[in-house]
């Protein structure tokens, strides 16, 4: 049987996908959503062109939320729904009193729940790896799940740099670096983000919040099989 292949032009477009998906939940897990990204995520109805609806029922589902929240925005009122969308992220993952959705990998996969630990420092290891550095070094724990997801949208971006280089290493590149993205994956987003959603799920007050907890956790069962089906192929570069 014949190995299914696939053009390295063609595997940037799945890349591209991926980097629109991953842009979107790492903004709105990283910290409280700024207002300008609001107005624009609203604007450009980023939300109809979230990758993988057609093969996940539970993406399909998330943007419904996102969508039917949003349809009551009213232009006139777009300052209130800014603040209720600020104020349900900061007292899930925030405070001011206790957080009701931990973003840290650490808390779901500890026992002792605490941060700065082995897990943070594993990922941290990760992270040096690539010369990736959370903003807030020492302050925010690595493990922070905004953080997990901008590193991995920081290596589907070097697989579009190795592809688009058309260096005779490219392909060597991006295999590794999709091994690598998987491999995060299963070892840290996938052991916490069931549960976080979950949290969110119950603790969000906002229909838009509950549907990025299932975009984000369908999407990474999706992408996980994105990747494998990726380095099961032969990748081809013309």
């Amino acid at each position: 049987m014949t190995k299914p292949s696939l053009t390295i032009e063609e595997a940037v477009d799945i890349f591209y996908a991926r980097e629109f998906a991953y842009d979107i939940l790492r903004r709105f897990f990283i910290e409280e959503p700024p207002r300008e990204y609001v107005k624009l995520f609203i604007q450009k109805n980023m939300i109809d062109l979230f990758p993988f609806q057609e093969e996940s029922e539970g993406i399909r589902a998330g943007v419904k939320k996102i969508k039917d929240y949003l349809a009551v925005f009213n232009p006139g009122m777009i300052e209130k729904h800014y603040e209720d969308l600020h104020w349900d992220y900061t007292k899930m993952f925030i405070g001011p009193f206790e957080v009701q959705a931990s973003p840290w990998e650490s808390v779901y996969v500890r026992k002792d729940k605490l941060l700065f630990q082995q897990t943070t420092m594993d990922v941290r290891k990760l992270y040096n790896k690539y010369g990736f550095q959370a903003g807030d070094y020492n302050i925010e724990a690595d493990d922070h799940i905004g953080l997990e997801l901008d590193f991995i949208f920081h290596l589907n971006r070097l697989c579009i740099e190795s592809a688009e280089s058309q260096a005779a290493t490219a392909l060597q590149e991006i295999r590794y670096l999709l091994k690598e993205q998987k491999q995060f994956i299963e070892d840290h987003l996938e052991k916490f983000v069931p549960m976080l959603a979950k949290m969110v799920e119950e603790h969000a007050e906002t229909d838009f919040f509950r549907g990025m907890a299932a975009l984000l956790q369908h999407y990474l069962t999706i992408d996980s099989k994105v990747l494998t089906e990726l380095l099961n192929i032969d990748l081809i570069q013309k």
